[in-house]
C-alpha cells in the first residue's frame, strides 16, 4: 500500500524531501491501513500504529508497528536518500518503554466502505486501547475476556469525572498485576 500511495500521489522520499514530508507521508499510509481509505483500503485495520523516536523525539518515518504484539517494520530503507525503496525490514518487538501510537486519520474525499462515522469518546477508547494492548504485548499474552473489564472500569471513572489519564494510571495499576507485571512504568 505505501508504494502505491508513493506512485499514485507523486511523492518523492528522496534526498530533496524533509524528514517532516517523509513523516507525513509515512502518517497518510499508516492512517490509510488503521483507518481505512475509499481507494487504498476500504477495511480499517486498526492493528498498524506508529511509532515516536523515543525519549520525546518525533515520529519514526517509516516504522510500521502491529499491536498487540508491537512486532515492528522498517517499510522504507534509504528514506531519504535517492536509493531507498520498499521493503518491510523487521526490526523485531519493541520494548515496553517505546511510544507507539493510533496515526492521525488521513484526509480523504469519502468515508472508506464500511467505515462508522467518527463516535464520541473515540479518542478516549482509543488511548485506552494502545496502552491496555502494549502491556498484555509485554506480558506475553494476547487478549483476553478481561479486557472488556478494564475498558469498562477505566471509561466508569472517567465519565464519572476522573480525568482520562488518572482513570488509565488507576486501573492499569490493576490490570498490569493481574497480568504479572510490575508497576506501571
Amino acid at each position: 500500500m505505501a508504494e502505491w500511495i508513493h506512485v499514485d500521489e507523486e511523492v518523492d522520499l528522496g534526498a530533496s524531501s524533509t524528514r517532516d514530508e517523509r513523516n507525513a507521508f509515512w502518517m497518510r499510509v499508516v492512517g490509510c491501513a488503521y483507518w481505512g481509505h475509499p481507494t487504498y483500503n476500504p477495511l480499517p485495520d486498526p492493528q498498524w500504529c506508529v511509532k515516536d523516536g523515543g525519549g520525546g523525539r518525533p515520529q519514526s518515518d517509516d516504522v510500521a508497528v502491529s499491536m498487540p504484539s508491537r512486532a515492528a517494520w522498517d517499510c522504507i530503507p534509504g528514506s531519504g536518500s535517492d536509493s531507498y525503496r520498499f521493503e518491510a525490514e523487521s526490526i523485531g518487538i519493541l520494548p515496553a518503554d517505546q511510544h507507539v501510537y493510533a496515526p492521525d486519520k488521513p484526509a480523504q474525499d469519502t468515508p472508506a466502505f464500511g467505515a462508522l462515522p467518527p463516535y464520541p469518546g473515540d479518542a478516549a477508547f482509543d488511548a485506552l486501547g494502545v496502552t491496555l494492548w502494549a502491556d498484555y504485548a509485554e506480558a506475553g499474552r494476547v487478549p483476553d475476556a478481561q479486557v472488556g473489564r478494564w475498558f469498562g472500569r477505566t471509561i466508569y471513572d472517567y465519565l464519572a469525572g476522573m480525568t482520562l489519564d488518572a482513570s488509565i494510571e488507576k486501573h492499569r495499576a490493576e490490570w498490569r498485576q493481574a497480568l504479572g507485571l510490575k508497576e506501571s512504568p
